[in-house]
């Protein structure tokens, strides 16, 4: 057994795969090492410590928040002092708070795994502008003392400046997707509200800039003309997600501005969002810009047999490479993600079927990732700082 203490700037109860990627492979490493998490308190409410799944969360106070990341000067002496009481040091990046804590690792000769997940791209004024930049600083320097680093693709890796010139020390693996049983309760429920005559379109996710829902709204506009389309909303928005609530604003107003039915399911539980994934006719990921690296919530509705239309951006576009269980449209671009819709609604067997779903299931099993995890953290302890 190890002591291993993760790093994350967000984490539980935070939703988004930046936090949801992590405390699945913690939960399932809690089983055999002890793990303290390191974070910050996204929200007022929450406790200092906490115990979650066996991880015992600390939340360190901060002085003030800059963007998104927190400024905190007792972070240095809690960086310190739980560096030296552990044996394996992870961190979850993109975050800019961690560099103190790597140097910390690097005095005391403890081994570094990085799980970096993707590259942020803020807007582009300014002030952004400085602000990515010294995160982006912070990251190379965690990337470059860390022994070994964990990526969701090699399509994301060679498409991306950042991380690319550290593939000697990259390791890939799938993320890991967890299907509960399904809240049957909750599948009653939005069945009675789904209009049978209407597509439901579905989007999962954080309501912020970098997924595009804005042309996604401008497709289902157009659709809307010829038959009866709405979009259903199944994550966080508004103040939920920190630093996007202008954002929702603006995607509330574009919606009631266009006419288009939408429903609002705020966080789900996993069991409910497997009915939400049941019940829509089609998933739509429209991200527009390397912020996301994945989209785990591709994998999720096709294990539960719902076809998915996903941007052509690198990362993003593998899950309905390996599984072919969807369409890959240019980012940005409405009229093709309308042309999709229609396609998939048209000929779903194509898409989905009770082979492609098994297929599914066999590439996104998550005990291979649980696996490959347990063999990194074996391998990193027998190599120790070489």
């Amino acid at each position: 057994m190890k002591n291993i203490l993760f790093f994350s700037s967000y984490f539980y109860p935070y939703v988004s795969g930046l936090t949801v990627y992590p405390l699945r492979i913690l939960t399932h490493l809690s089983k055999q090492h002890k793990i303290t998490v390191l974070t910050f308190p996204h929200s007022h409410n929450l406790l200092n410590n906490q115990k979650h799944n066996d991880l015992l969360i600390r939340r360190i106070p901060y002085n003030f928040v800059l963007s998104k990341g927190f400024i905190s000067l007792r972070s240095i002496i809690i960086f310190w002092n739980q560096v030296k009481n552990n044996d394996i040091i992870i961190i979850n990046l993109p975050n800019f708070e961690a560099w103190l804590l790597v140097l910390f690792a690097k005095i005391h000769k403890k081994p570094i795994l990085a799980i970096y997940l993707c590259e942020v791209k803020l807007d582009y004024s300014i002030v952004d502008r400085i602000i990515e930049f010294f995160l982006n600083q912070s990251v190379k320097f965690q990337l470059s003392q860390s022994q070994l680093i964990t990526a969701l693709s090699e399509d994301y890796v060679k498409n991306n400046k950042l991380i690319n010139k550290y593939r000697n020390k990259i390791r890939f693996t799938l993320p890991p997707i967890n299907i509960q049983k399904i809240d049957s309760n909750f599948l009653e429920t939005i069945i009675k509200i789904k209009d049978q005559k209407s597509i439901v379109v579905g989007f999962t996710g954080r309501i912020a800039r970098e997924k595009g829902i804005e042309y996604l709204i401008s497709a289902v506009k157009h659709l809307a003309e010829q038959q009866k389309v709405v979009i259903w909303f199944a994550g966080p928005h508004g103040n939920k997600t920190v630093g996007e609530n202008a954002y929702y604003q603006h995607i509330l107003k574009l919606l009631k501005t266009n006419q288009i039915q939408y429903q609002f399911f705020s966080k789900l539980t996993d069991r409910q969002l497997v009915a939400f994934y049941k019940v829509i006719d089609v998933l739509v990921l429209p991200s527009i810009n390397q912020t996301e690296a994945f989209g785990m919530v591709q994998a999720e509705a096709m294990l539960c047999g719902t076809p998915v239309i996903a941007s052509d951006l690198p990362g993003v576009r593998i899950p309905i490479q390996l599984t072919k269980m969807g369409i890959i449209t240019p980012p940005k671009d409405s009229d093709a993600i309308a042309e999709a819709i229609t396609t998939i609604i048209n000929n779903r067997s194509q898409y989905t079927n009770k082979k492609l779903v098994l297929n599914a299931k066999l590439i996104f099993d998550i005990k291979k990732t649980y696996r490959f995890y347990d063999q990194l953290l074996k391998t990193m302890s027998l190599r120790g700082m070489k």
